[in-house]
């Protein structure tokens, strides 16, 4: 019986986890916009200019957990300055803003390198996403670090 128990706990933690992510609730707009997070950071993640770019809208605009505001999408460049090796996404939520429109918000921990260490830090993300051309695309980022 324990055995079978571990199963279908197992089996509802994974239903709960799209990719990466690990959605608060479970919805349609949840998990359209937790693929197009994932996706989003996949690319970040793997210097993919032309993927990232996909998923941004033309007006595009972030705020880093550092403070520092960049409009506009992030060339491969910008993206190799700011390098993510790994990361890890909880308690995503999205909700839908008029017809067009949706919000989501999540915890983010990345991991990074300076030279041969690594170091781990946790944010909060908003993001203001917008319905264009059919598809999803991220307008606003904004990132808050959390103090370790």
């Amino acid at each position: 019986m324990r055995g079978n128990l571990r199963i279908r706990v197992r089996r509802q933690v994974e239903a709960r986890t799209v990719g990466r992510i690990h959605p608060v609730n479970e919805n349609e707009l949840t998990r359209e916009l937790a693929e197009c997070v994932e996706r989003l950071w996949n690319a970040y993640a793997a210097k993919d200019e032309a993927a990232h770019s996909l998923l941004l809208a033309e007006d595009y605009r972030a705020i880093h957990a550092d403070g520092t505001v960049h409009p506009g999408k992030p060339t491969a460049e910008e993206m190799a300055a700011e390098p993510i090796e790994d990361y890890w996404l909880r308690e995503f939520q999205a909700w839908q803003v008029g017809g067009e429109g949706a919000i989501t918000n999540y915890a983010a921990e990345v991991e990074v390198r300076k030279g041969l260490s690594a170091e781990r830090h946790q944010f909060l993300v908003g993001e203001v996403w917008m319905k264009r051309g059919g598809g999803w695309k991220c307008r606003y980022y904004h990132a808050t670090l959390l103090k370790s």
